[in-house]
């Protein structure tokens, strides 16, 4: 090999060399380029403070910059971030999603709230006091189909019997909070009554009714004593 030929082949070593030197500083570049932008993307976005909690979309941050030189040009990158505010959930009717026992306060608001009224032939709230309308320890979800039934059928519906004493035992009774009375009125007796299947006569001659969900519709003689299930 010839003097020519050795520098030609070492000047093309050296060009080999350079090739490698800036393939791999480009490839350091775009690994740093893609951490950037991964840190920019996972972190939080800003908590919002309670005075805009009315507003539906939190500003756009401040632009990542970062400068860097390749191949002796000086380049910028820039990312930018945001966040969209999720709609706010309607509280305002939330009611336990299990059937949990809740006070008399607590159903009457409820019921109160969605146009259910209450009568007591004492005038009292005492649970242990048959002449009282109480509504102490009723299951969240006898109180839930009542306002359910107020508003399928549209009724007045005026609430006359709850887990007072004096009304008979058993699992599925007044004390163990799965019925209420409400009083007999023409809209609820057609609603009741044109609605749901007849279901037999109880064993003191009431007449049943029986809807899809299993609530039992007994009519009496001056209301309708309701099992919700």
């Amino acid at each position: 090999m010839n003097r020519a030929e050795g520098q030609l082949r070492e000047k093309g070593h050296h060009m080999w060399i350079r090739w490698l030197v800036r393939l791999s500083i480009a490839a350091l570049i775009a690994i740093q380029t893609c951490i950037i932008a991964l840190s920019a993307a996972a972190s939080a976005a800003p908590v919002r403070p309670a005075s805009t909690v009315e507003e539906d979309v939190v500003e756009a941050r401040p632009p990542i910059i970062k400068t860097y030189e390749l191949q002796g040009v000086i380049r910028v990158a820039r990312w930018y971030t945001g966040a969209t505010e999720q709609p706010k959930a309607d509280l305002s009717r939330a009611m336990p999603r299990r059937a949990v026992r809740v006070s008399h306060t607590f159903a009457m608001d409820r019921l109160s709230a969605a146009g259910l009224r209450w009568k007591s032939s004492g005038n009292c709230v005492d649970k242990n006091n048959r002449v009282c309308t109480s509504l102490q320890a009723v299951r969240s979800a006898t109180v839930t189909g009542a306002i359910d039934l107020k508003q399928n059928s549209g009724c007045k519906i005026m609430v006359t019997g709850g887990t007072e004493a004096g009304h008979a035992p058993g699992r599925y009774s007044h004390g163990a909070g799965y019925k209420l009375d409400i009083r007999h009125n023409r809209c609820v007796d057609n609603y009741i009554t044109d609605t749901f299947d007849r279901a037999g006569t109880r064993s003191d001659g009431s007449a049943l009714y029986r809807s899809d969900t299993g609530t039992v519709f007994a009519s009496e003689s001056d209301h309708w004593d309701i099992l919700f299930r």
